[in-house]
């Protein structure tokens, strides 16, 4: 499980360096210093096992992100919705650019007439007028 987790970060952050144990190198090869740091202290059997996460962990990355958006296929393993909507999931108003982050605004609603009745559920500035704009006529 934690070579699944370690190659998911490294296919996410090639570039980025990382610590393992006194060596500094790049993230991709985070999951092959660990298997060959299993090999060394735990033997062949342990790698075998081990390996297997990075297997499962290519083929979930394979078959959700690479297939669906260059392969023009679809996405076969679709993560669940009450996970998406506990955890966030990709914020589509959100672009990260290269000059720093763009967001896009939310909808507009629909402009309420001042009441002059407050009460806990509605919004505090609901009773405070129409406003003035500045520096005009």
């Amino acid at each position: 499980m934690i070579l699944a987790l370690a190659y998911t970060y490294s296919q996410d952050n090639r570039r980025r360096k990382v610590n393992f144990f006194i060596i500094q190198l790049e993230a991709k090869w985070l999951p092959w210093a660990m298997l060959l740091a299993t090999m060394v202290l735990a033997g062949p059997s342990a790698t075998m096992y081990q390996g297997t996460g990075i297997l499962a962990a290519h083929l979930y990355d394979f078959l959700t992100r690479l297939y669906p958006n260059f392969g023009g296929g679809r996405n076969y393993i679709r993560t669940p919705m009450f996970i998406t909507r506990r955890f966030g999931g990709a914020d589509q108003r959100t672009q990260h650019k290269g000059f720093g982050t763009a967001y896009t605004p939310q909808t507009q609603q629909a402009a309420r007439p001042a009441s002059g009745f407050s009460s806990a559920f509605s919004s505090p500035w609901s009773s405070r007028g129409q406003g003035r704009r500045l520096g005009g006529d």
